[in-house]
């Protein structure tokens, strides 16, 4: 089964990445996300509509959106 994470280089993506052991993985975040086995790590800029386009040609069974902004830095920047 092919796995797109997004938010793959946070901390919850990399747990659930290592903990599917059996998955090809795509692993996406705006940083490139630290190497893993079964997948190909990409960074990508999430806001731009073309990047949904090209991850969904990528053919995922299955996406884990776990990307997020945190508390403090979405209360520091509100337009982000």
């Amino acid at each position: 089964m092919h796995t797109m994470i997004i938010g793959g280089a946070g901390m919850l993506g990399q747990k659930l990445a290592a903990s599917l052991g059996d998955h090809t993985l795509t692993l996406v975040d705006v940083v490139k996300p630290p190497p893993s086995p079964n997948a190909t790590s990409l960074a990508a800029d999430l806001t731009d509509p073309a990047t949904a386009t090209a991850l969904i040609a990528r053919r995922p069974d299955l996406i884990f959106h776990l990307a997020a902004i945190v508390s403090g830095e979405a209360e520091a920047d509100f337009e982000r």
